[in-house]
């Protein structure tokens, strides 16, 4: 038995501005774990910080680790976004960058309900997550099912107990999220290409890459196609301005522009297809530190990974239904080609997104991983 085991325990609030014990724990949860990758320190720390990351323009967030002894054993995230609740017209609390050493059940307990006691104070009526720290982010839910493949870049992954031990807090399952694989062989079936041939017949689709000289105004396009297409999803939040152009610049250096594309038609941006190269495969060894050496490797190998992961992919709501989708997935096919991309993940998908589901399905990708939101009501 650990020697922290019979101990009672504790948790403590974490200051935003000195989160390095709450930043570091998930070293100790997963030593040994050869799927791991762990975080950039750097930009972890960039996103904890009110005064760089615009998220917090509209969110409260208040830290916390558990502690049995004078051992640290467990973190969490309690989070307020208000955006969410002008949006939808509701008073949710969040929680998230859940994080628990397997022999913790008791204190994963203790930080869901610390977690729930914070935003109740603060006016919520349940409680949902994991989400780091607003559904706009990529690596949202609990991984449930796909374990044995390595996380691409910026999706969540965790160890298979984390489920039991929230449904042991008394959070119950709300939403799942899909994750797709698609090798790169074999090409699109025939019947595909040739819809696609006839719908750039029919109307003048002109697909090109993002124009980095001019990212700015590419983002705010990319922004406008994203508020418009996902409006009507579950969870959804409107990115605001600020916060586009932070998550923008923050994958700046991962975007390839023949494989950042946008679709045009009668001169307007009408859907976009956004994939980042799998820049896991050069942070696995990092350490989560960005070292001169490592900042070389990533220059040098960037542009030669050989997995891809479709972050964004919409269509504005009334543009779609016209095959605008399968034109950027075939076009990106041929992009792919280029820079010797052989594999990519799709995601995170909602499970009842059926348009999204039947795309990707038609185009033989398999849904290969499922995330899970939880959910608890506050009384």
């Amino acid at each position: 038995m650990p020697p922290h085991a019979a101990s009672p325990v504790t948790i403590v609030p974490v200051d935003l501005h000195h989160p390095r014990a709450f930043l570091r724990f998930p070293w100790q949860v997963y030593r040994g774990d050869h799927l791991w990758v762990p975080p950039l320190l750097v930009e972890r720390q960039a996103f904890l910080n009110p005064r760089k990351n615009p998220f917090f323009q509209h969110a409260q967030v208040q830290l916390f680790l558990a502690q049995q002894g004078t051992t640290t054993v467990g973190r969490i995230a309690a989070v307020i976004n208000e955006a969410h609740d002008q949006f939808h017209h509701e008073r949710a609390g969040f929680f998230g960058l859940f994080e628990c050493l397997p022999e913790s059940a008791s204190a994963a307990t203790a930080l869901v309900q610390a977690t729930a006691t914070w935003v109740r104070q603060r006016g919520a009526t349940f409680l949902r997550g994991p989400v780091n720290l607003s559904m706009n982010e990529l690596d949202c839910g609990l991984l449930v099912e796909g374990f044995g493949a390595a996380p691409v870049f910026q999706s969540s992954y965790n160890p298979p107990y984390y489920a039991d031990f929230l449904l042991e807090s008394g959070l119950q399952p709300c939403k799942d999220l899909l994750a797709f694989y698609r090798h790169y062989h074999p090409w699109p079936s025939p019947r595909i290409l040739r819809l696609v041939e006839r719908l750039h017949t029919r109307r003048q689709l002109t697909v090109r890459p993002i124009q980095m000289r001019d990212f700015q105004a590419e983002v705010q396009r990319i922004i406008a196609i994203y508020n418009d297409a996902w409006c009507d999803n579950w969870g959804f939040v409107p990115i605001t301005e600020a916060e586009a152009r932070h998550m923008a610049q923050g994958l700046r250096l991962a975007i390839i522009p023949q494989l950042a594309l946008l679709a045009e038609l009668d001169g307007e941006v009408v859907g976009c297809f956004i994939a980042l190269p799998d820049l896991n495969q050069i942070f696995h060894s990092m350490g989560g530190h960005l070292t001169p050496w490592g900042l070389l490797r990533f220059w040098y190998r960037r542009h030669r990974l050989d997995t891809v992961r479709i972050a964004i992919m919409g269509v504005k709501k009334r543009y779609q239904g016209l095959g605008i989708d399968l034109q950027l997935y075939v076009e990106s096919w041929k992009q792919a080609a280029t820079f010797g991309v052989v594999r990519g993940e799709a995601g995170w998908v909602l499970e009842d997104n059926v348009p999204m589901l039947r795309a990707l399905e038609a185009v033989g990708a398999v849904a290969y991983k499922r995330y899970r939101l939880y959910q608890q009501a506050l009384l």
